[in-house]
């Protein structure tokens, strides 16, 4: 009698045990229950015929910001975990930037309840660090924080209920908050850019028309991330606390994250995709929809970049999905200083990967450990995420990486949809064709499938 269960992916070509191989998935009740090419033991009650399609671990997407509830016309957790689903993201780790900002206990559980009842995919929480006191701290990790995030820089204006909890901007605080970070264990997450410097080459703003997208570079140089990450490796030489940089944008803080790895600091960075296929050049073309903080930057720090991945400086790629509203980004049509920094990039992130495949950028191999396998290690939700694997969650995208597409307003899911200029008239080669979230189908063929009172808040596997 044959053993009934849930689903079946056959014939697909599956990432199993390091190397691709045609073979069959076998799920029930949200694991994958076997891997083998014994399909006649089991009857299923979906089965999905994945021949001539690439199976791999879902998208751990380490950077997502929804900022739900409080900002509905940037995107909501409905709008925004669809966009996800479509581009193969399975999980995503929210930040803290909301109002009010993620920084104690009742936010994040106010949050949660928010996001369960919305969402289309596991989701994660990063709160800030917050109030350095020991129950602060407990609280946060005892409702499952997956890590905490830092700012270095200051609150932006108009905006400091946001980022109340967030922004340590001198060294002495940054230490402290080192310190503190470190009795959780957990990984603590650095948006790394100096504030002082920040205040100095402000000046450059009058040596710019207003519209003139070079202000956002020559206000924001190179050097401003790489003096921020400096100072951060360096305090921890005393804190020795687990480090993560977030979206790293430039050829000199590439070398300074080098130069501490091999110091023996337990440091770990990303980059995102508007960095690696991005420069300065393209954000001059669209204006405020290319305004994303730390800047873009040019041809040489992108090649940088790629060459971090390859040697494994860098070892995540995250989207820093940030959407906003068009009328918030359209004001820096005119003066370019009042846009808000980000892009809608989480849909596009493996798409875009996908295409740098198809033109021998680098192999398929190496994007599932940058998206998939890595991101779950170092976050610890490994092996439970990032792999297909005999017990783990049942977390899987099917791909064609054959199918030419071009990305447009049209084509895009997220609230952002309208603010993806970076991106529009991009030829993409690959794109998903089936995202299955914890045993159930949630996108295929271009239709969501929501799945009610299903646990999707996903928490460190072991904790202190």
């Amino acid at each position: 009698m044959n053993k009934k269960i849930d689903l079946i992916i056959k014939n697909g070509r599956v990432f199993y045990k390091n190397k691709f191989q045609i073979i069959n998935v076998m799920v029930n009740k949200g694991k994958i229950l076997e891997i083998s090419n014994n399909i006649k033991s089991y009857e299923a009650k979906k089965i999905i015929d994945a021949k001539n399609r690439t199976v791999i671990p879902g998208v751990v997407d380490v950077h997502f910001h929804v900022r739900a509830p409080s900002f509905p016309e940037r995107g909501t957790v409905e709008s925004e975990s669809k966009a996800a689903a479509k581009g193969g993201i399975t999980t995503l780790f929210e930040m803290p930037i909301s109002d009010p900002c993620m920084s104690n206990a009742k936010v994040l559980l106010d949050r949660k309840k928010h996001f369960s009842n919305h969402t289309f995919i596991n989701y994660a929480f990063i709160p800030a660090i917050g109030k350095l006191t020991d129950n602060n701290l407990n609280g946060l990790i005892k409702n499952g924080a997956i890590a905490f995030k830092i700012f270095t820089i200051a609150a932006p204006l108009n905006r400091k209920s946001e980022f109340n909890g967030l922004c340590f901007t001198d060294e002495r605080k940054i230490l402290k908050a080192l310190i503190h970070a470190k009795k959780s264990q957990l990984v603590t997450i650095f948006h790394a850019e100096d504030q002082g410097l920040l205040n100095y080459f402000k000046h450059k703003e009058n040596e710019f028309e207003k519209s003139d997208p070079a202000v956002h570079n020559a206000t924001r140089p190179p050097i401003t991330e790489a003096l921020a990450i400096s100072k951060i490796l360096n305090l921890n030489m005393i804190a020795k606390s687990k480090i993560h940089i977030a979206h790293v944008t430039s050829e000199l803080s590439v070398d300074l994250i080098s130069y501490f790895q091999k110091k023996g600091q337990d440091i770990s960075a990303e980059t995102c995709p508007h960095y690696l296929f991005k420069t300065e050049n393209d954000v001059i073309k669209v204006g405020p929809f290319g305004k994303i903080n730390p800047p873009i930057r040019s041809k040489i720090d992108q090649n940088k970049l790629w060459r971090g991945l390859s040697n494994n400086t860098l070892t995540i790629v995250a989207s820093d999905h940030a959407s906003f509203s068009y009328a918030e980004k359209i004001k820096g049509k005119k003066n370019f200083i009042k846009a808000p920094p980000g892009a809608p990039s989480g849909e596009l992130m493996l798409p875009l990967m996908l295409n740098a495949v198809s033109k021998k950028k680098l192999k398929m191999k190496k994007v599932i450990e940058l998206m998939c396998i890595n991101p779950a290690k170092r976050f610890n939700i490994f092996p439970k995420k990032g792999i297909i694997k005999k017990g783990s969650d049942a977390d899987i995208t099917i791909i064609d990486l054959n199918e030419k597409w071009t990305v447009n307003s049209k084509k895009l899911i997220t609230e952002g949809k309208n603010c993806a200029n970076l991106y529009y008239g991009d030829k993409i080669k690959g794109n998903i064709k089936t995202t299955i979230v914890n045993g159930k189908v949630v996108y295929d063929k271009n239709k969501f499938y929501k799945y009610p009172n299903m646990n999707y808040y996903v928490t460190p596997t072991n904790k202190r």
